[in-house]
């Protein structure tokens, strides 16, 4: 490569790194005036230090290893458990970056409205249907950021689950069970027959935020999850134009995706992916409290 050649390259790597390095830069400058605002696992204005030392505490009570660890010189080396730890991370980490894929699908979506209502901000030519499609790929971004979004809203609450199989059965494997099948476990096992895991808010809020086929509930999250993974990407489908030629026997899916989890509009899709995150930062407290629970009644290390 050289020439013309390499100086085109040049510019496009010069692009690509310029885009990289700006995007983390533009979401935090851009955050301030989302609307709706993206929900955090801290109270606004808050640093997160409290937060922070309730999770190192309950960490240590389920046997991981303590923040501070005193020994004498001739002392052995303590032995700790490094899976509540581990468990516990995969938790806030999946929340943090459920939270920056949907803050990357709104400033997707931002983007889009702006040069599809100001053409005059990204001229584009018009000849040969080539803006057209450049509006089309602008939108499929904003769509294609949506899918990995609802896919990973799914995953912070299997990441959940994992931590409560450990809590309260002590199982350590990480592919296991999702967090229906875990709280299902717990109902079955534990919540009938001890009151005060039962009588736990906390236990109430979890248990309806799985049992709920609303937008915002665990059911609904769970179909449009599966829709997404195993059948159909995330978008509407644009009604055939004319006389269909036959009728079509295999529509069941169909019929899932236009009256069960039909896809909105890009505003109302936003939406329901931030209430969903929103549940997700309200139930955090009520999933340590479950935690705490399970290390006050089992015994650990």
């Amino acid at each position: 490569m050289e020439g013309a050649d390499l100086d085109r390259f040049t510019e496009i790597l010069a692009a690509v790194v310029t885009t990289v390095a700006n995007e983390p830069v533009i979401l935090a400058q851009l955050e301030p005036h989302f609307s709706p605002k993206p929900a955090s696992l801290t109270p606004r204005g808050s640093n997160g230090k409290e937060l922070q030392q309730r999770v190192d505490r309950l960490v240590e009570r389920l046997g991981g290893v303590p923040r501070l660890i005193i020994m004498g010189k001739d002392d052995p080396k303590p032995r700790y458990d490094e899976y509540p730890s581990a468990a516990m991370h995969e938790v806030l980490n999946m929340f943090h970056r459920t939270r920056r894929s949907i803050t990357r699908a709104q400033m997707s979506l931002i983007g889009s409205h702006l040069i599809q209502e100001q053409p005059e901000i990204f001229p584009f030519p018009t000849e040969g249907g080539v803006r057209a499609e450049f509006l089309e790929a602008v939108e499929s971004n904003f769509w294609e950021l949506a899918e990995n979004a609802y896919i990973r809203l799914a995953s912070y609450w299997d990441r959940v689950g994992q931590l409560l199989d450990f809590a309260f059965f002590g199982i350590r494997q990480f592919e296991r069970d999702g967090f229906t099948v875990v709280v299902d476990r717990m109902r079955n096992n534990l919540a009938l027959v001890d009151p005060a895991l039962s009588a736990l808010p906390a236990w109430a809020s979890l248990r309806a935020f799985q049992m709920s086929e609303k937008e915002d509930g665990l059911k609904w999250l769970l179909r449009r999850r599966n829709l997404l993974v195993h059948s159909l990407y995330l978008r509407p489908i644009v009604e055939a134009k004319g006389r269909e030629l036959f009728e079509a026997e295999f529509n069941h899916l169909d019929v899932a995706l236009r009256e069960k989890l039909k896809p909105g509009t890009p505003r109302q899709e936003l939406e329901r992916m931030h209430w969903q995150l929103q549940k997700a930062a309200e139930l955090f407290t009520s999933v340590l409290k479950l935690c705490e629970h399970a290390a006050s009644v089992r015994r650990f290390g």
